[in-house]
């Protein structure tokens, strides 16, 4: 394949559901190496919330073809923010179910409001929402770890046990089992929507080491702001537990 044409193409296309992050590696290794941009600007407006009057922007991702969402407090006219020394930062990977069906296996709802409410008290705040289901590896791997991941008991959804361990099976063991990482995310398109918008230096909103390393390698100064989160039910707490085990979390 002509990797200069790479990112036009189609021909990953089943790569893009079952294996999303062999696309983006090869699509960002060859736009880099040609020194081609990875993102692009699509839109921004001004909008309305109730977390205040924020500057909704929109870019396109050349290594996966999707888009992201960034939401900036305040007002942001030009290519640098004005009095934005230093803001706090939430890097928020999407996820269907917590945000928008509210499932309570998670905190990831909880996490993007309370940096929302944290970033409106301050007045200003930079949310940068990355389409990246499921740790990186995808909604279907993400559908397929949660049905391994729980069962019915009567009418009650409850953690499935491993028969072996008699113990919960979380899902990043669930991702392993199924042939995946249990942490298959890249931040480097968070950095470079950073410089776009003319910042050096953030908060960062965040207990996941591998975003803090992400973003410095991009040349971006972080300091590290810890989110707690309290678990809402036995399932939750299990689920950040294995964060902590199994990927480090500074929870």
């Amino acid at each position: 394949m002509d990797k200069t044409d790479i990112y036009r193409t189609t021909a990953y296309e089943e790569k893009t559901w079952s294996e999303p992050w062999v696309t983006e590696a090869e699509l960002r290794n060859a736009l880099q190496k040609e020194n081609r941009p990875l993102i692009k600007e699509l839109g921004r407006t001004p909008l309305p919330s109730e977390y205040g009057d924020l500057t909704y922007l929109v870019f396109g991702d050349y290594t996966t073809g999707k888009d992201h969402d960034v939401i900036i407090f305040g007002k942001f006219d030009g290519k640098n923010l004005t009095g934005y020394d230093n803001p706090l930062l939430r890097i928020h990977s999407s996820c269907r179910s917590s945000e928008l069906f509210h499932a309570s296996n998670c905190e990831c709802r909880e996490e993007l409001d309370l940096a929302m409410k944290t970033m409106s008290k301050e007045g200003k705040g930079i949310i940068i929402y990355l389409n990246q289901e499921g740790v990186g590896n995808g909604i279907s791997a993400k559908i397929a770890t949660y049905k391994n991941s729980f069962e019915w008991h009567g009418d009650k959804v409850v953690l499935r046990m491993d028969p072996k361990t008699k113990k919960p099976t979380n899902v990043y063991e669930g991702y392993i089992a199924l042939g995946y990482k249990p942490e298959n995310r890249d931040f480097t398109i968070a950095g470079e929507i950073l410089k776009a918008v003319g910042v050096k230096q953030v908060r960062l909103m965040t207990n996941n080491p591998k975003k803090i390393t992400g973003l410095k390698a991009q040349g971006i100064n972080v300091e590290a702001v810890s989110i707690k989160i309290p678990p809402t039910n036995e399932i939750m707490r299990e689920h950040l537990n294995a964060k902590k085990e199994k990927l480090g979390h500074n929870i």
